[in-house]
């Protein structure tokens, strides 16, 4: 029988270990190529933007794509893309510019109270400091800009009132009622009460709309509409 000593059973352990680590390290200089590799190969698109608008159009956030481009006269634009192959279309927009989507995001603007006068379809400097304003509150960067980021937070806005509701803005949709004869004038106090639910469910009603007496956000812009 053949006895080994000590030393050469050290030394026998002492080589399986140094072959062991060289086939670990072996091993795992493939696997880091490989993530480097793949890491290569993906795109860096701002899902987190793609996400926020999905909530707005209604749709899964897998399904949509955002490109960037820009226009000849450096209006910026983002494309989103979805699976069934509609494209939404986002343009930015600055002080001064004239649009009538500018419109609609004031209107935004001015249901949430950041904007005192009536929403136009121009970029004012009062209109510029209701952004900032609204930015800071939701905690984007303050540029004063109807930019990507801001429009796409506004349009995912919830907007609307409901009983038990009150403020000055509500009592201005209440006076809308009030022209158009859904509300008795005695009634536009501010505050959202039965009287308010009733004459809200007959407006909508007679402009096509689900009859759930709230100021959802497709009243709100029928009632905007009339001013």
């Amino acid at each position: 029988m053949n006895k080994q000593t000590p030393f050469k059973r050290f030394k026998d352990v002492i080589l399986y270990i140094v072959f062991t680590l060289f086939l670990i390290f072996l091993t795992s200089s493939f696997v880091i190529e490989d993530v480097y590799s793949a890491a290569d190969q993906l795109s860096m698109e701002e899902h987190g933007i793609s996400d926020v608008y999905s909530i707005a159009v209604g749709m899964e956030p897998a399904n949509l794509t955002i490109n960037a481009d820009t226009t000849d006269e450096d209006q910026k634009t983002t494309e989103i893309k979805t699976d069934d192959g509609t494209t939404i279309v986002i343009t930015e927009y600055a002080l001064g510019d004239t649009n009538d989507e500018i419109l609609e995001y004031q209107q935004i603007l001015y249901s949430l109270g950041f904007l005192i006068s009536q929403p136009s379809n121009q970029i004012t400097e009062e209109v510029q400091t209701a952004i900032k304003t609204y930015q800071a509150m939701k905690g984007l960067e303050q540029s004063g800009k109807l930019d990507r980021s801001t429009i796409i937070s506004l349009v995912a806005e919830d907007i609307k009132f409901e009983k038990g509701d009150s403020g000055k803005v509500l009592q201005t949709y209440q006076q809308i009622l009030v022209a158009q004869k859904y509300l008795a004038a005695e009634a536009a106090t501010g505050t959202f009460d039965d009287a308010t639910e009733t004459a809200v469910k007959a407006f909508q009603k007679a402009n096509g709309l689900t009859e759930t007496g709230k100021m959802d956000a497709k009243t709100i812009k029928a009632l905007d509409a009339l001013r």
